[in-house]
């Protein structure tokens, strides 16, 4: 493979022959819908990336750039600039562009080091984090990679006006570029089992959640197997209108029928509530997700009940009549078991109106807390090991992360994005893969841009609503299938009172929530009531078992923050210089409570 081989010349150190350089560490994505491809190799090391881009170059083309921009746009973007001149003065330059971006700027610190270019492609280095704050900071989080191609005259001196550049092509996409290993499946023997719609018709309305319940085909009736990977399928037409899926296992006795269905699941019957127990999913962004050849999920078995439900939320906001979908899950599934069970638990908040985001807000936080209480209650001794994490919100969500304690001590992030977008919701492989023990507390925080919003936004299963989740995946198995909260009632109770009776506002206390909320006029002064509110007060804790029934031996309503610092730690910084007149490309826009978002 000519990429392999040229990344494994310039990337690994000469003692390790290219033949010893294992696939999995080779990434790969795919920049056009045509033939530009981007592959990669990680230094973890030597904090170092290694890239390679086949078909940089195309026809007449005379310069390439590649570069990371902080959500996508091009302003404050920081670029590699590739130009053809002939095979001995061929150049790379560092660059970045102004906050407008109509101008590109050539770095005073040139960290693009090249490897290798031709007229096709090109073959460069960075470091993870240059110190240069002209330079954006790699991280385990979602990058959006900017590239452009073209023909004109490239003479970068010292700046160049973007408009008189005239692209041939270019684009912006989202990936994880410091990511985990790929993961291969050992076994030779695989059988897929699909679990899809059928020629459903969208509904013309903005938010549908659509039930499919299905029986597993009959080799998986009388043996437990495992999955060991699951993919979506979803037809290029209707894709727009996918905004997620889950696969629910009805987690009942075997022998129980479950009513065929497929329909609004507003309208499904009352029989098919006991499947609830997550055994896939996908979101916008994610594809296909392979387990560590330690685990599998699993399925079949004279134990297991045999009926599964697909649940796919539709969104159609712009009210679409006659899109026809036949999305779904594809499981691949092994009959020789591996030596974990694996499962998927839910963090964060209930989805529910108790939660409120005010409008005008760079990055209003919310928390979801899975108490040390719940663990305690719920975990075996030797605890459970994460393996996959799926961050999930709807349009506000800026960033989202899982802080992990014990006791007072916050050990690593679970998982943390500083970038997120919901418009790409991967699964994600852990790198580090952590231990939560009995005890422990997790703590998802979901942060929410609501610039330009003129209303409040609560949390709901609507689009417009707002959700703040991580889908952990983890082994082994147990019975904790959902440790999320909300405000309690109580606090919510006592929270309106304050704001009638001290704040003079005009909420009606025997009114519904949603509408006290949005009877709010909020001033700063009130945005840091709520979220002192929301930091301090007293808990709805749902610490539920798969058939939605609560763990016993505490309780759970009215359950107790847990005491951690509010403030999140910072990355560590390994540089030790910075000049002070210099404003960094990562620098973002801070609001009223002191939060930034990147």
């Amino acid at each position: 493979m000519k990429v392999f081989l040229i990344l494994a010349t310039f990337c690994l150190p000469a003692i390790l022959p290219a033949s010893k350089i294992p696939m999995t560490k080779l990434h790969s994505h795919l920049l056009d819908a045509d033939a530009m491809k981007m592959s990669w190799l990680i230094d973890w090391q030597g904090e170092e990336v290694f890239f390679h881009v086949r078909n940089a170059f195309r026809g007449d083309d005379n310069w390439f750039y590649l570069g990371f921009s902080k959500r996508g746009d091009l302003g404050e973007a920081d670029l590699c600039v590739f130009q053809l001149k002939n095979s001995l003065f061929n150049i790379a330059t560092d660059a970045y562009t102004s906050p407008d971006s109509r101008t590109i700027f050539k770095d005073a610190s040139q960290d693009c080091e090249l490897l290798r270019i031709d007229d096709n492609s090109v073959a460069f280095k960075r470091r993870f984090n240059t110190c240069d704050p002209q330079d954006l900071k790699m991280h385990e989080g979602t990058m959006y990679i900017a590239w452009a191609r073209g023909q004109d005259d490239f003479e970068l001196l010292e700046s160049i006006d973007m408009d008189s550049l005239h692209p041939a092509a270019s684009d912006v996409t989202m990936m994880q570029l410091l990511r985990a290993d790929k993961i291969n499946i050992p076994e030779k023997t695989v059988e897929h089992v699909e679990i899809a719609l059928d020629k459903v018709t969208i509904p013309n309305r903005e938010t549908t959640y659509w039930c499919l319940v299905q029986k597993l085909p009959e080799f998986l009736r009388h043996r437990k197997h495992h999955v060991v990977q699951f993919e979506p399928i979803i037809a290029a037409t209707s894709r727009p209108f996918v905004h997620h899926m889950e696969v629910f296992h009805c987690d009942t006795d075997a022998s129980l029928e479950i009513p065929s269905y497929n329909g609004d699941c507003t309208d499904a019957p009352p029989e098919t509530k006991v499947c609830s127990k997550v055994s896939s999913l996908w979101a916008m962004g994610a594809s296909t997700f392979t387990y560590p050849p330690e685990t599998g999920l699993p399925i079949g078995g004279q134990d297991y009940n045999p009926f599964m439900r697909l649940e796919v939320h539709f969104n159609n906001p712009d009210l679409v009549n006659g899109t026809v979908d036949s999305s779904g899950m594809r499981l691949k599934i092994v009959s020789k078991l591996r030596k974990f069970d694996a499962a998927v638990m839910e963090l964060g908040l209930e989805y529910t109106d108790k939660m409120a985001i005010p409008p005008g807000q760079v990055g209003f936080p919310l928390s979801g807390y899975c108490i040390a209480e719940c663990t305690k209650a719920a975990l075996p001794p030797q605890g459970i090991t994460v393996f996959g994490s799926q961050l999930h919100t709807h349009l506000r969500g800026v960033r989202v992360l899982t802080r992990h304690f014990r006791g007072l001590r916050e050990l690593h992030n679970l998982n943390r994005d500083d970038f997120y977008s919901h418009h790409f919701q991967e699964i994600r492989q852990l790198r580090r893969k952590p231990v939560v023990k009995p005890g422990d507390a997790l703590v998802t925080t979901c942060y929410y841009n609501t610039l330009g919003y003129r209303n409040t936004t609560l949390g709901g299963f609507s689009i417009s609503d707002e959700m703040c989740v991580n889908y952990i995946h983890y082994y082994p198995a147990t019975k904790l299938e959902v440790c999320k909260s909300s405000v309690s009632e109580r606090t919510l109770s006592d929270y309106f009172r304050y704001m009638r009776k001290r704040e003079h506002q005009k909420l009606d206390h025997r009114g519904a929530r949603s509408d006290n909320y949005r009877a709010i006029q909020w001033t700063k002064a009130r945005v840091d009531i709520l979220y002192t509110m929301y930091m301090r007060e007293p808990l709805s804790m749902q610490c539920n078992r798969s058939d939605g029934h609560r763990f016993e031996g505490f309780a759970w309503e009215d359950a107790p923050v847990t005491p951690v610092p509010f403030e999140i730690p910072l990355e560590r910084e390994s540089c030790s210089f910075r000049d002070f007149w210099t404003k960094p490309l990562a620098e973002g826009q801070c609001d009223l409570l002191g939060e930034c978002i990147y």
